[in-house]
C-alpha cells in the first residue's frame, strides 16, 4: 500500500527518526525529537500520530521510544532492559542498547541480550548487572540456564522438565522453584543462555538503565 502524502513538517520528523535510528540502532524519545525540532512534546506527538495514520511509521503512545520504522531491525544484538509486568518484553521500545558479539561465540540471528537484576542466581555466579546472551532457537533441556517470562516478568533460572511439568530453579536457597506447565498462558520460554559478559565497573550499566527509565 502506497504511503499517503506527507507534509513538509512530517517529512522532517520522519527523516530525523530515521537518522536517529541509523546512528543509535534504537528510536528517539519524544523529548529528544522536541529538542531537535525546537517544538514542544505535544507537537511531536501530533506529528507521530499523523505519521502513524499515514503508515510511515508505527507510534505507540505512553511508551518510552515507542516508535517503530517499517522493516527496521537493530544492528548488533538487541539488549533489553527491565520492563513492567504486562508490557511486551521483546519489543523495539524496550531495547536499551545493542552489542555486536557474535564473532566470539556461535548463535542464531535471533540472539538477544538481557541485563540481570536480583540475586536469585548468585550461587551460579550470576550477579546484578551481568549481561546475558540468550538464544531462542536453542533447545531447552534439563540442566540448562534459561530466560522465561512468568506473568509478564523476565526471569533467569535453571530449567528442569519432567513430562509436561516444568520447574524453573533458582541458584539461591532463599528462593523457591517456580513450577509451571508448558500450556500455562502466563509462562513463555524465551531462550537458553549461551553467553555472558560481566562489567567490573557497574556504573555504565546503571547509567543505561537510569536513562531508559527517565526517557
Amino acid at each position: 500500500m502506497a504511503l499517503r502524502q506527507l507534509t513538509a513538517a512530517q517529512e522532517r520528523v520522519l527523516r530525523l527518526v530515521k537518522e536517529y535510528v541509523s546512528e543509535n540502532q534504537f528510536p528517539p524519545t519524544l523529548s529528544e525529537l522536541a529538542v531537535k525540532l525546537n517544538v514542544n512534546i505535544n507537537a511531536v506527538r501530533a506529528h507521530l500520530l499523523a505519521l502513524d495514520r499515514k503508515q510511515a511509521l508505527r507510534y505507540i503512545p505512553n511508551i518510552s521510544r515507542g516508535i517503530e520504522l517499517p522493516h527496521s531491525k537493530p544492528k548488533g544484538i538487541p539488549i533489553y532492559g527491565t520492563v513492567p509486568a504486562g508490557h511486551p518484553f521483546m519489543s523495539q521500545e524496550n531495547i536499551v542498547d545493542t552489542f555486536e558479539v557474535k564473532r566470539y561465540f556461535s548463535a542464531s540471528e535471533d540472539v538477544f541480550g538481557l541485563y540481570v537484576r536480583g540475586d536469585s542466581m548468585k550461587d551460579a555466579q550470576i550477579e546484578t548487572g551481568d549481561l546475558l546472551f540468550v538464544d531462542p532457537t536453542v533447545e531447552a533441556r534439563s540442566g540448562r540456564m534459561v530466560v522465561a517470562l512468568v506473568e509478564g516478568e523476565p526471569t533467569v533460572k535453571w530449567f528442569e522438565k519432567e513430562g509436561g511439568a516444568i520447574r524453573l530453579i533458582p541458584a539461591n536457597k532463599k528462593y523457591k522453584p517456580i513450577e509451571v506447565s508448558k500450556h500455562d498462558e502466563n509462562f513463555k520460554l524465551l531462550g537458553v543462555v549461551v553467553g555472558m559478559i560481566r562489567a567490573l565497573d557497574k556504573k555504565r550499566i546503571d547509567d543505561v538503565m537510569k536513562y531508559k527509565k527517565a526517557s
